[in-house]
């Protein structure tokens, strides 16, 4: 990777030079050029000064990545597709440490339509309609037959956070760069769960783009993490795509105006029931 970059940088180069021989009136416009071209250099990420580099440093760097997040506060278009169903919600999601989220649902004309809590597994789901709590089992009934999906909060949380589930646990057996040198695949076997995971890092920033669970041959769900910006100095994906093939079924998030790490209160995560609980 790092020869790709140098040979960009001395093609510039010998265009400048080339500018400048032919016309002077040129030079000024090759000056700004290679200032523009020391910059890039300047900015080149420091793995790009190795030969090689290893999948554990690839690892290293998503983790140190993922330990800089603790929370995301966010508005977002949330959009559920099925077989026979799409249908797209405005919300607000609060997320704290991939164990803890809260979605509050709203309608067409800014009305409440529901409060979701997931907190360290114990949900919670509030129906402001009808003034009613209802809890454990109960919610994931009512969200499969209001959504037409249900989510394992537990291992799917830090999709919605930018990180990888199971991360921890991932051994990676094989790996490689593309052949046009911008991403690398890397296949990993999951210790804690049966399974692999194929995982696709951005080879310029080291971003995670894409993940495959693939469990008995067959893939389990698929993620995308896209549209990357700078939120701080944590490059954050504004939106994340998680995907069921078997079932046909695909969630997406299109955050808007999102805040990283920021106070949450205490009572974020609790509902009290107004008026009776199921």
């Amino acid at each position: 990777m790092r020869k790709y970059w140098v040979t960009i940088v001395r093609g510039l180069t010998d265009l400048l030079y080339a500018v400048v021989r032919r016309a002077p009136q040129g030079f000024l416009f090759a000056l700004l050029l290679l200032v523009g071209c020391q910059t890039l250099v300047e900015k080149a990420p420091p793995h790009f000064s190795k030969d090689k580099i290893s999948s554990g440093y690839i690892f290293n760097r998503l983790q140190t990545r993922a330990n800089k997040i603790h929370s995301v506060k966010s508005f977002a278009r949330t959009i559920f597709i099925g077989k026979e169903f799409k249908q797209s919600f405005r919300q607000t999601l609060i997320i704290k440490e991939s164990h803890s989220i809260r979605v509050d649902t709203y309608g067409l004309f800014g009305q409440a339509m529901g409060v979701f809590i997931s907190d360290a597994g114990d949900m919670q789901f509030l129906d402001p309609a009808k003034g009613r709590l209802y809890s454990g089992s109960d919610v994931k009934n009512l969200l499969r037959k209001l959504l037409g999906t249900q989510i394992d909060f537990r291992q799917h949380l830090r999709i919605f956070m930018g990180h990888i589930p199971n991360f921890e646990f991932l051994k990676v057996e094989k790996s490689r760069l593309t052949s046009d040198q911008t991403q690398y695949i890397l296949l990993a076997k999951d210790l804690k769960r049966s399974g692999e995971v194929r995982l696709h890092i951005d080879a310029l920033t080291l971003l995670p783009l894409e993940m495959t669970r693939i469990e008995m041959g067959q893939k389990r769900y698929f993620v995308q993490w896209q549209d990357y910006e700078k939120i701080g100095s944590i490059d954050w994906p504004h939106l994340i795509t998680l995907e069921f093939p078997a079932k046909q079924e695909i969630i997406r998030i299109k955050y808007k105006d999102p805040a990283l790490n920021g106070k949450i209160s205490k009572n974020t995560f609790q509902l009290m029931p107004t008026a009776s609980t199921k």
